[in-house]
């Protein structure tokens, strides 16, 4: 058997050199198992390679990192793409049932019914933007938000017209939307203005601008300090900030409403005083 096999690989081999064929098929009689094709790898180093000081070991070692890198770059993409998708999802649903609530407002019954589907699709919207809502034994609730999951939904074009649609159509929580707020201007503000015109970055951070300027209900002054706060961490380089139009307008919204809100919190007064001034120490060095 060993040496039959090993003939019938060796005449798939010349056929594979003389043809210049991809792979080889070994071909085998009825009365064994057909083999898997056998495409030939090149092979990074050779047996025997020196891999601790060798240039072979550091090749081979940087191949592997490369490769998988980009190995996680595309489950993290894939996973941004299905939790979009499922956001969505939640959208449309809650779009349905908000608009169904106000047809049946009459019928108690079947409003209760409705809000139950109401809290799933909500639960569903704010695991897509990374929105944990944690009880805490006192029966209170927390919010915390999965910067990670937020940064991957926004850095796709269809997540951020959808994170948009979802604060410009009060579909997400005002809660929600406000603590989304910082960590969604800082994934945006530390990296430059992207080139293509509809990329739904605009849509996003006129989206945003509104929720500051909305009156009532209006974001508390605590978020709005690690709205600045946001802004201090980028560094000394602002240039992705003032490169865009609607990032200063952003910006100037934040600034403006956090120095009039946190001027009439005495908890907060000194607090935002003391980050505007970091803040400006930051913006006087960009001008020299």
């Amino acid at each position: 058997e060993t040496k039959f096999r090993s003939a019938v690989e060796s005449r798939a081999k010349e056929f594979a050199q003389e043809k210049q064929s991809l792979g080889r098929m070994v071909k085998t009689n009825v009365n064994r198992p057909k083999a898997l094709l056998n495409v030939p790898v090149m092979a990074t180093m050779d047996e025997g390679g020196d891999t601790e000081n060798g240039l072979n070991g550091e090749n081979v070692s940087s191949d592997k990192d490369y490769v998988l890198e980009q190995r996680r770059n595309r489950v993290q993409l894939w996973k941004a793409r299905v939790s979009i998708d499922k956001g969505y999802s939640a959208f449309l649903s809650l779009t349905e049932l908000r608009r169904l609530i106000q047809a049946n407002a009459s019928q108690p019954q079947l409003v209760n019914e409705l809000m139950g589907d109401v809290k799933t699709n909500v639960d569903q919207m704010h695991a897509s933007l990374g929105v944990i809502v944690r009880v805490n034994p006192d029966g209170s609730r927390e919010m915390i938000i999965d910067e990670g999951r937020l940064s991957s939904t926004l850095s796709l074009p269809k997540g951020r017209v959808l994170c948009a649609r979802v604060i410009e159509g009060g579909i997400l929580p005002h809660q929600s939307a406000c603590e989304i707020l910082p960590v969604a201007w800082r994934a945006i503000a530390s990296k430059p203005p992207s080139s293509t015109v509809d990329d739904g970055e605009d849509r996003l951070l006129r989206a945003l601008t509104g929720l500051v300027l909305t009156v009532q209900p209006s974001v508390d002054p605590s978020i709005l300090c690690r709205c600045l706060d946001a802004t201090i961490s980028i560094g000394n380089d602002l240039s992705n900030i003032t490169q865009s139009r609607v990032r200063m307008e952003l910006l100037h919204s934040i600034l403006s409403n956090g120095k009039m809100k946190c001027a009439q919190d005495s908890d907060l007064e000194g607090v935002w005083k003391e980050k505007e001034t970091a803040f400006m120490q930051i913006l006087a060095s960009q001008q020299k």
